[in-house]
């Protein structure tokens, strides 16, 4: 398992502040598999360490997931619906996520406890809800009329659009309970390209030191960030910014094919995530990942 640690260096008007190095963290992996699935896909983990996502069964039939320790809650979209998923929870266990409706529209939801609930961005052809917070502020993007994709938060009373100046595309991804949100935009390819935080109406770029394309993905209630990253060869990597020591750390799970990519954290430095097993069945597989300094 390759680990890179980069430090971050503060300079002030007249001082200069370096973070002081310390030794890479230890990663320790496990796989997620939901019972009975064919293949995993984990987005998401609250701070009591319960994950969400989706899971095929042995049908390939595709279900949403909350998995807590080994409990299974498996839901499903209406009929005719297809690709359903949870990619943020919080940590009362509601999820929020999307669908495919019967004509392949992108359909968002919060579900808990058995009930669904729509999100839906006003006038959007779409609406993908990617996280929630403890607040009940839902994030994630829609479509407009002419097809192209936005940012959005919901702060339970209104939604708001989040649009990067310049981003071809911007799309949220995580809440944290102090309402900061992350994001990252994607170039007319389709790659990711820069992440940023949202404070407010203030947008703080936030890209990992030596990397060109950033898809930054979940903020902790600490203000830890995960995100997954390109190289020059076109592949993915897990990175760890800890807040604390103000350093990133790039990761590789170690059962897969330089395709690892991590969703979601929470305050313990737990990350869940996906990478690409070498044999090539199932295409992803989900994996847990833990922490130590």
């Amino acid at each position: 398992m390759q680990i890179r640690r980069i430090l971050t260096f503060f300079f002030g008007l007249a001082v200069a502040v370096s973070a002081v190095a310390q030794p890479a963290p230890t990663f320790k992996f496990a796989d997620v598999k939901a019972k009975g699935a064919s293949e995993t896909d984990s987005y998401t983990v609250n701070d009591s360490g319960v994950i969400a996502g989706d899971y095929l069964d042995k049908s390939g039939v595709q279900h949403g997931m909350i998995l807590a320790g080994t409990k299974l809650t498996s839901f499903d979209g209406p009929a005719g619906s297809s690709a359903i998923a949870a990619y943020g929870i919080n940590n009362s266990n509601v999820v929020v996520g999307w669908y495919l409706d019967s004509n392949g529209v992108p359909t968002s939801f919060a579900y808990s406890n058995g009930t669904f609930t729509p999100v839906t961005y006003p006038k959007a052809t779409g609406t993908e809800a990617n996280g929630i917070n403890d607040n009940g502020w839902i994030v994630g993007a829609y479509f407009d009329k002419n097809g192209v994709e936005h940012g959005f938060y919901w702060d339970t009373k209104k939604y708001h659009a989040i649009n990067v100046k310049g981003a071809v595309t911007t799309i949220a991804w995580d809440v944290n309970n102090s309402n900061t949100i992350s994001l990252y935009t994607v170039d007319s390819s389709g790659l990711p390209v820069d992440g940023f935080l949202l404070n407010g109406k203030k947008f703080t770029n936030v890209d990992v030191p030596s990397y060109t394309e950033n898809a930054l993905h979940a903020i902790s209630n600490n203000g830890d960030l995960d995100y997954t990253v390109f190289d020059s060869s076109s592949n993915r990597h897990g990175v760890l910014y800890e807040a604390s020591s103000k350093t990133w750390t790039v990761f590789d799970d170690p059962k897969g094919v330089n395709s690892t990519r991590a969703d979601g954290i929470n305050v313990k430095l737990e990350m869940v995530g996906r990478y690409s097993p070498a044999s090539g069945t199932p295409a992803n597989a989900g994996f847990k990942v833990t922490t130590k300094p």
